[in-house]
């Protein structure tokens, strides 16, 4: 393999190339960076491990990091969301029934 840097020949197995010390990505894990949506999926259905994945995967899998955590961050906006519009609704029904109206 060579250094897409320096051009230099390199071990396949490098992390670094000896001769201009950049770091060497190999394509395999080029490929494993997709950005697909299952990652945004996982972090809204799951935020913590939105997060989590987000914090680990950063600097290695930057694609699927950042669908992880905004799958996170919009999970916990509907949730927040959707909790205070259930309040509402529960409280705005027991008006109605405290005050004997009907619907």
């Amino acid at each position: 393999m060579f250094c897409t840097n320096c051009g230099r020949e390199i071990d396949d197995k490098a992390a670094v190339c000896l001769g201009c010390g950049c770091s060497v990505k190999s394509k395999s894990d080029a490929s494993k960076d997709t950005g697909s949506i299952g990652w945004g999926f996982l972090g809204f259905f799951v935020p913590l491990a939105g997060f989590i994945l987000w914090a680990v995967l950063n600097d290695t899998q930057p694609k699927n990091a950042k669908k992880a955590g905004i799958g996170a961050i919009i999970g916990i906006i509907a949730s927040v969301v959707g909790a205070v519009l259930l309040y509402v609704l529960y409280f705005a029904i027991l008006l109605f029934i405290g005050t004997g109206l009907s619907f």
